[in-house]
């Protein structure tokens, strides 16, 4: 039986419900996959040398994987093994498809080899908010592709990885927004009127960085701008900074089955999104061509 393990970073669960098809779609084909939530103390504990093969997954964040995950990586064994990335973003924009680049840099050091990335478009938590035609094609697109990428998993598939120039450079200019996070997220501050303490934002911060201090919620100098904290907000309390005018606060529906309207595509990445939609096959770069 193969075993696939997952390593997984999940702002406001979009990563997650992928990384779950994923799985669901590998143990149907006769494998055993485990997914391992990276911002958990548990998961230092947990070795690729473990697993037949294991996949890094996680939500772009400005053109680039998060800070917590090419963090996490650095932390693996030296050795040998192959590995997939997945990935999702709030649109299918061609920049997006370096974001890989620094994990596999360090990854590759330490001696493995990356197979191919997947690409999953999902609602936004920033930026604005889709309509719910749109989630609908983003989830059933999902549905489509996740057999198909768990089944290249599980054959040892390898996709077609080329970067263009611009990719590169749209990528690396955009990690500046690993430094520039911790400094915006200190502008972050909680309407103390609408605050009903329930401690969600404290418990749910990745990286500790959400505090009470004298009554007040207090913003540190660790944030990666998940927005895992405003966007769960029940009653719509934190503010994010010079962020703020992109904020989207409250979950999606998700998952849902009922028929949407193919031809309400937003305006923005229009045709981007369109040729996601209707794409053949799983989600990998070769695919997206």
């Amino acid at each position: 039986m193969k075993k696939l393990a997952i390593y997984y970073f999940s702002g406001t669960g979009n990563t997650l419900r992928v990384c779950k098809l994923i799985k669901e779609n590998f143990e149907e084909l006769g494998g055993e996959a485990d997914l391992i939530n990276i911002d958990k103390p548990y998961a230092s504990e947990v070795s690729p040398e473990n697993y037949d093969v294991f996949a890094i997954a996680y939500p772009v964040h400005g053109f680039n994987a998060p800070q917590i995950v090419s963090d996490y990586v650095k932390n693996f064994p030296e050795g040998k093994g192959e590995y997939y990335v997945i990935k999702s973003s709030g649109e299918p924009a061609a920049a997006n498809r370096d974001s890989s680049h620094l994990v596999n840099k360090i990854l590759a050091k330490k001696g493995y080899e990356m197979m191919d990335e997947f690409h999953y478009v999902m609602p936004y938590n920033m930026i604005f908010r889709h309509s719910e035609d749109m989630v609908k094609m983003m989830w059933k697109r999902a549905l489509d592709a996740a057999p198909f990428d768990a089944k290249e998993i599980m054959e040892g598939g390898r996709g077609e990885i080329g970067q263009k120039l611009r990719h590169k450079f749209i990528s690396r200019l955009f990690l500046l927004e690993h430094g520039g996070m911790r400094l915006i997220g200190r502008g972050f501050k909680a309407d103390m009127q609408k605050c009903v303490k329930c401690g969600k934002c404290v418990k749910n911060c990745p990286v500790g960085n959400i505090t009470w201090k004298d009554g007040k919620l207090v913003f540190g100098k660790k944030c990666l701008g998940c927005v895992r904290c405003s966007f769960n907000c029940p009653t719509n309390a934190i503010k994010i900074g010079i962020l703020e005018g992109w904020k989207v606060n409250g979950a999606y529906k998700i998952g849902e089955t009922a028929e949407y309207d193919e031809s309400k595509v937003c305006r923005y990445c229009n045709k981007s999104y369109k040729k996601y939609f209707t794409t053949k096959g799983g989600s990998s770069i070769e695919k997206q061509k």
